[in-house]
């Protein structure tokens, strides 16, 4: 992870469109200060995919781009076929559960 301070991650079961098995573990790194009023921050998804650093405004635009990043390109697998599955229950999960939506009660 472009040898950044690792914030979260967390490791599924994938299975792609030809059946093939693979660990996928998701990450995000801290957003660090390219510039001023420029920021970046790490994103990974190894097993599946090698991803550049997401740029923003400020920290919080970059690490949410690259929160939604990963979760587009989760979309992207499970509609090509792909399935994603906890690693201790072998339950199947959808990208939604892993980045759920911010909405306002009532």
């Amino acid at each position: 992870m472009s040898g950044r301070s690792l914030i979260a991650s967390r490791k599924l079961v994938a299975i792609d469109a030809q059946g093939r098995e693979f660990e996928l573990t998701i990450a995000i790194g801290a957003p660090y200060e390219v510039s001023e009023g420029e920021w970046a921050c790490p994103a990974s998804m190894d097993g599946l995919h090698r991803l550049r650093d997401m740029h923003g405004v400020d920290s919080w635009q970059a690490m949410q781009l690259a929160c939604q990043l990963i979760g587009q390109l989760l979309v992207y697998f499970v509609e090509a076929g792909g399935r994603l599955f906890w690693p201790d229950t072998r339950e199947q999960l959808a990208p939604e559960e892993l980045f759920p939506r911010f909405s306002l009660p009532g």
